[in-house]
């Protein structure tokens, strides 16, 4: 069973490594960033999800505040990263330096979006780029009766950190219970 679960463990860590993690990594890698206080036009597919990563020291004091534009001149709804998110778990992957995702939205239709980003105090500096969203859309509900809800890319993130070693060990520990249950002696039987 354990060998089992080492085995769903190495699949499920490469499909998030290589579905998930290395796209956003791609994306932010390539994606340009602008200083706060300018706006920048991203073209989009009706329904892609982006997330707006920011640095700087208005983003790190949370002053920084970002609004998006449609094509049809509506603003778009932002939603914010969950409880454990991909800065608290896969920050060494984030290819910019101090570059956190601070929120994800959603293309309602095709066109140009308009994203803009200013310090709510207009005192400290920053800068901003539009990459992958690693916020996830929806929840998964866990526990006996699936009442507890977790945000997809608080799972993906965990997974992400978790499956890659789980995968290594459990074979580990498995076989290095076996070799010390085979040196001991056993009893001699009546």
């Amino acid at each position: 069973m354990a060998f089992f679960a080492a085995a769903i463990c190495a699949v499920t860590g490469v499909l998030i490594w290589a579905l998930w993690v290395l796209p956003i990594v791609r994306s932010i890698e390539s994606a340009e960033d602008v200083p706060i206080g300018q706006t920048m036009a991203v073209d989009l597919d009706s329904g892609a999800r982006v997330g707006i990563w920011t640095s700087g020291i208005s983003a790190t004091l949370g002053t920084m505040d970002c609004s998006v534009i449609g094509p049809d001149g509506a603003e778009r709804p932002q939603q914010g990263p969950s409880a454990v998110s991909w800065d608290d778990v896969l920050w060494w992957m984030t290819p910019r330096t101090g570059f956190v995702q601070s929120a994800q939205f959603t293309a309602a239709e095709a066109g140009t979006h308009l994203v803009d980003c200013r310090d709510s105090l207009d005192t400290y500096d920053g800068r901003f780029l539009v990459a992958g969203d690693s916020i996830g859309d929806g929840s998964i509900g866990l526990g006996r009766t699936g009442g507890n809800d977790y945000p997809v890319g608080t799972l993906l993130a965990l997974g992400a950190v978790m499956c890659p070693p789980l995968a290594v060990l459990l074979p580990l520990v498995i076989l290095l219970r076996r070799l010390i249950t085979r040196r001991v002696p056993r009893p001699p039987q009546t």
